[in-house]
């Protein structure tokens, strides 16, 4: 009895910490997701290696909470909000620099223009 009783315990252990980690790994999905997105986008336009798509995912999925929190800060002015996503843009783009081609780079700072160029627009018409 105590060796059934220790080993539902153990399985009980076992499930709780793989709920605690699935949790884990659901936190800010949202996140994650517009991140994975980028990276499918990144990935077809610049058609990144496997290797890049390794070392770019990890950058991505940093760049994205700190944008969703700065476009959720309604304490900046529109100017300061933009000045600061400019900075946290430039962080990624100098992380990204030793990961992709020249070319690959000439392309993603494109890419950049019109995400910015969009993020204007949304501006405007709210």
């Amino acid at each position: 009895m105590k060796k059934s009783l220790r080993g539902v315990a153990v399985a009980l252990f076992t499930m709780s910490i793989a709920l605690a980690v699935a949790a884990q790994n659901n936190m800010g999905t949202p996140d994650k997701k517009e991140a994975l997105e980028k990276l499918q986008k990144m990935s077809a336009e610049l058609q990144l290696t496997p290797q890049q798509k390794e070392k770019v995912r990890p950058i991505l999925l940093e760049e994205a909470p700190k944008l969703k929190a700065l476009k959720n800060d309604t304490s900046l002015a529109p100017l300061q909000k933009g000045m600061k996503m400019r900075e946290v843009a430039n962080d990624t783009d100098a992380k990204l620099k030793p990961i992709l081609t020249p070319v690959q780079y000439q392309k993603w700072e494109h890419m950049r223009v019109e995400e910015r160029q969009q993020m204007m627009q949304k501006m405007e018409d709210k």
